[in-house]
């Protein structure tokens, strides 16, 4: 089945919009960006002309538009009309409270990519990988443990199967419910197979970050950006993804890197090379402890948290203002993880040293006394 989507709001064509059919039957979907004249041609593959499917077309600054059942026969044309972007969105507090691997829930089944952990370890980028019933009762073990910040994957999801609708979904069920969404964008290859240019990792985050902004309110542009992508690709998703996440007021935008690093310049350049760039960009630092470093130089080493917050309080070159209002933060974002899922670390001893982090001194400077906002991977209850 192929035919054509025209894409307009207040009568003028919208590029850039994204079309998305999915025939709910088969799973078969299709997606594809309109051109400059908002025209897009959509093609679902061995399924027959007349069968019922699902419309969906987003685009950045519009309400999206959902119709089903739709039927076609091939090269009809179906006008698609867009209202202004107005969605309910609740601004996420910049102090984390999360557990994104390492609280143990007892009787959690085990899910695809959860073989070998510790009985009950809950990943919360794994969430969409259990039943309703299940989800509803993570849910209320992480907001009884007094956590607010959720982070979820689309690139795990994607390979799990997820539609930019079916994730756009999930985080839904998670802000319904009182959670804050962290979403990641995008993930280091798992394979030769998996290999993307810049550009067409881009192009894999553009086809769900129109179902998510307005209605997510934190971003972070990678899992581990410096172990698999250059300081230059990683400007370039900065600088393509801001824009359109910032057309919602108060949306919070982060980086991740990998163990130890604050920043993610140019070789022979400094922490502020990379930071003053992206002031009115990005919101602050997800920091990933190294995993040898024990509690003293996980705070005070190079690259640990008072390292971090000396250079975002204002020092050593770097603006005090991040663009927003505030300093750049510094979340102790993932701190245990790795050694969660190995089974060399507890709960309680995750949460533990999530509590040591948020407890590193205040580190004062122009902007003031700047201290770690937060946890993404434990506290103590």
């Amino acid at each position: 089945m192929t035919f054509q989507v025209t894409v307009t709001a207040g009568g003028q064509p919208v590029p850039f919009a994204i079309v998305v059919a999915n025939d709910e039957a088969s799973g078969k979907s299709f997606a594809r960006g309109t051109d400059g004249e908002g025209y897009a041609d959509v093609a679902l593959f061995d399924v027959p002309d007349g069968t019922p499917m699902t419309l969906y077309v987003s685009a950045p600054g519009f309400q999206n538009y959902i119709a089903y059942p739709v039927t076609t026969p091939t090269n009809q044309v179906i006008a698609v009309s867009l209202q202004p972007f107005k969605r309910p969105f609740r601004t996420a507090p910049r102090f984390w409270k999360a557990q994104m691997c390492g609280i143990r829930i007892e009787g959690l089944p085990v899910v695809a990519g959860m073989e070998g952990a510790p009985p009950g370890l809950f990943l919360s980028w794994f969430y969409d990988r259990y039943h309703p019933v299940e989800r509803e009762f993570i849910r209320g073990v992480m907001r009884e443990s007094g956590y607010t910040h959720w982070t979820t994957s689309w690139p795990d999801s994607q390979a799990f199967g997820a539609t930019p609708p079916q994730f756009a979904a999930t985080n839904r069920e998670l802000i319904a419910d009182g959670f804050f969404p962290n979403v990641m964008l995008s993930a280091k290859p798992t394979s030769s197979a998996d290999v993307r240019t810049i550009e067409e990792t881009l192009a894999n985050i553009q086809l769900v970050l129109p179902f998510l902004v307005g209605t997510v309110p934190m971003f972070c542009m990678a899992w581990e950006a410096a172990l698999w992508m250059s300081p230059s690709d990683l400007q370039f998703l900065i600088d393509h993804i801001t824009p359109v996440t910032l057309q919602q007021a108060g949306t919070l935008n982060y980086v991740h890197l990998k163990e130890g690093y604050g920043s993610y310049q140019q070789p022979g350049g400094i922490f502020a090379d990379f930071w003053n760039p992206n002031m009115g960009k990005l919101t602050g630092l997800l920091h990933e402890k190294i995993l040898a470093q024990g509690p003293e130089a996980y705070r005070f080493d190079s690259g640990g948290l008072w390292d971090i917050l000396t250079r975002f309080a204002g020092n050593f070159g770097v603006v005090a203002d991040s663009g927003f209002g505030h300093p750049f933060d510094c979340v102790a974002f993932e701190i245990t993880a790795q050694q969660q899922f190995d089974g060399t670390c507890g709960e309680t001893a995750g949460n533990a040293l999530g509590a040591w982090a948020i407890q590193t001194p205040a580190a004062p400077g122009p902007a003031g006394n700047v201290i770690v906002m937060g946890s993404g991977n434990g506290n103590l209850r």
